[in-house]
């Protein structure tokens, strides 16, 4: 949970300041696996989202919105079944300085639905330090909520490199949504650079598209988190910075503190966590943030 400071800016010059009490990635989780033998298994997990500030939940009010999947390991992969996250978020996730959450995390502005319902998802064995990972989902009668996914992945002791694409079957009036994804990291000694693009493409709208650079700098017990993102649509574009020290006091308690910028164009009311208030198009936002966080 954190203490959040924003001072909001409009185009005509005028600025209003708010201070809440925020909760980010609060969750609790239920989780098993099951040795069949042979290298085979069973498993389940269902996480639950929730709004540790106020004990309510969280998305929208569905209960394990998060996730929830049942699954079967096997020797030739893993399979997975229920409400489950895309390929292309598993793999933005990972490049994001701040693992999408707090006042830095890039998610908001990352453009693609991360997570969907009636999923089948596979993740291959990992070969040569590949990995493949395919998800598609039944819409149910629902219009726009039929998926397909596929993303790729070679992970080295050095560095890590990430593709992904994602299709939404009507999504959209006059067709679908395709959305695609590249990226990696470098590890030099302790610290890492990351960095990824992503593209939306609508039938008849222009491109959008979302880019980051960003770096984890450990230093001492804690670590210096930093990034830069631009989200661009025509010729309109938001721009948001954003730097943290995370503080570890031990391996369940952390204490946090952050601060970031941003901008919206013209055409852009993007915010700094959705959870925090909507913003109108073209105004700005700077914000900074206190908190402590504890896994149990």
């Amino acid at each position: 949970m954190s203490v959040d400071h924003l001072r909001i800016s409009s185009p005509n010059g005028s600025s209003r300041r708010l201070t809440a009490l925020s909760s980010d990635s609060s969750r609790l989780i239920f989780e098993g696996v099951e040795d069949l033998g042979g290298g085979w298994g069973a498993k389940f997990k269902l996480d639950h989202g929730f709004n540790a500030d106020t004990g309510t939940v969280g998305f929208g009010g569905i209960y394990f919105g998060r996730e929830a999947m049942v699954g079967l390991v096997t020797p030739y992969g893993e399979l997975r079944l229920g409400r489950n996250y895309i390929p292309m978020d598993d793999l933005t996730g990972s490049l994001d300085p701040f693992y999408f959450t707090g006042i830095g995390a890039a998610w908001p502005m990352t453009l693609f639905t991360p997570r969907v319902n009636n999923s089948v998802k596979y993740l291959s064995p990992r070969m040569g330090g590949f990995q493949v990972r395919a998800l598609a989902s039944a819409s149910e009668g629902v219009k726009g909520a039929q998926y397909t996914g596929l993303g790729v992945s070679y992970n080295d002791a050095s560095f890590d490199l990430h593709a992904a694409y994602t299709v939404q079957k009507n999504a959209v009036p006059g067709g679908d949504r395709k959305e695609f994804m590249v990226g990696g990291d470098y590890k030099f000694g302790g610290p890492r650079l990351t960095g990824f693009y992503i593209q939306r493409n609508d039938p008849g709208q222009p491109r959008r598209s979302s880019a980051l650079v960003g770096t984890n700098w450990p230093i001492g017990a804690g670590e210096i988190r930093a990034s830069y993102l631009v989200e661009r649509q025509g010729a309109s574009k938001a721009s948001r910075i954003a730097l943290q020290y995370m503080h570890f006091l031990s391996r369940r308690t952390a204490v946090f503190a952050g601060i970031a910028r941003l901008n919206n164009g013209a055409g852009f009311a993007e915010t700094l966590n959705p959870a925090l208030p909507v913003l109108a198009k073209g105004e700005d936002v700077t914000g900074t943030q206190l908190g402590v966080r504890h896994s149990f």
